[in-house]
């Protein structure tokens, strides 16, 4: 890499960590993603378990839907300017992507729970164990496993919001494109993308929750840093569509 090309990407890479750092949009979205990891974490009342038990799950509803409306305002917000996030200009910018994304989404886990069923099942012909054998092997894993996914398709979301292309399979084949295209930049996304994961995972057990937590606030602020990283990049793999494409 040539020294203008290394300074070029040192500026990116120290304008996307500033972008996110300075963006209150963005720590919005990590305080309410941070409020649900410690309401997942908690435990019911002893008395009325059930009363609890229903408000709960529909307070961890709502602030489900909130968050994925905020992540959507932020990707989209991102990419409309070069100026860090404000709360107001995300709040706005979910309206329009807000029920792409959530479709986006679920045919996504639906690609995601098939794939792993089919290589379970693969699994099972393979080694001849019961499916709780099989997947009591891999779910202390399965973290590992997404970290990796995340780190391939790094290029996906910041693609599907750049581009307004909101089609599950030519988006997926355009990020893996990219990824290969700047395959030599790799390693400062995968240390964004893979550093937070490798240290959950090689943590002990028994950690005080606010260690959880810290590291979860630390590796979200990183997947934003990714994230605006490869929107800034986008631009030389070719120009922006105009008007949203089919879902």
């Amino acid at each position: 890499m040539s020294s203008d090309n290394a300074a070029r990407e040192t500026g990116l890479r120290l304008r996307a960590t500033l972008r996110t750092i300075l963006s209150p949009g963005i720590w919005l979205v990590l305080s309410v993603q941070m409020a649900l990891a410690f309401a997942m974490h908690g435990q019911l009342p002893a008395d009325d378990a059930s009363l609890a038990s229903t408000l709960t799950i529909l307070l961890i509803a709502t602030g489900l839907m909130l968050f994925y409306y905020l992540q959507a305002g932020a990707f989209h917000g991102l990419t409309l300017s070069r100026e860090t996030l404000a709360v107001t200009d995300m709040m706005r910018a979910g309206k329009t992507v807000f029920a792409a994304f959530v479709w986006l989404t679920l045919k996504a886990g639906l690609l995601l729970a098939l794939v792993m069923n089919v290589l379970i099942f693969l699994a099972m012909l393979l080694t001849g164990q019961e499916i709780k054998a099989i997947t009591g092997a891999l779910a202390p894993r399965f973290s590992i496993a997404l970290g990796v996914l995340s780190f391939v398709f790094v290029y996906w979301l910041p693609f599907v919001f750049a581009r307004r292309e909101f089609r599950l399979f030519p988006s997926l084949k355009a990020a893996l494109r990219i990824a290969w295209h700047r395959l030599s930049r790799s390693p400062f996304l995968a240390l964004l993308i893979l550093g937070p994961v490798l240290v959950s995972y090689f943590l002990p057990g028994d950690v005080p929750l606010w260690i959880d937590l810290a590291i979860s606030l630390a590796g979200g602020a990183m997947g934003w840093i990714a994230y605006i990283y490869c929107i800034e990049v986008l631009p030389e793999d070719g120009k922006p569509v105009d008007g949203a494409q089919p879902v």
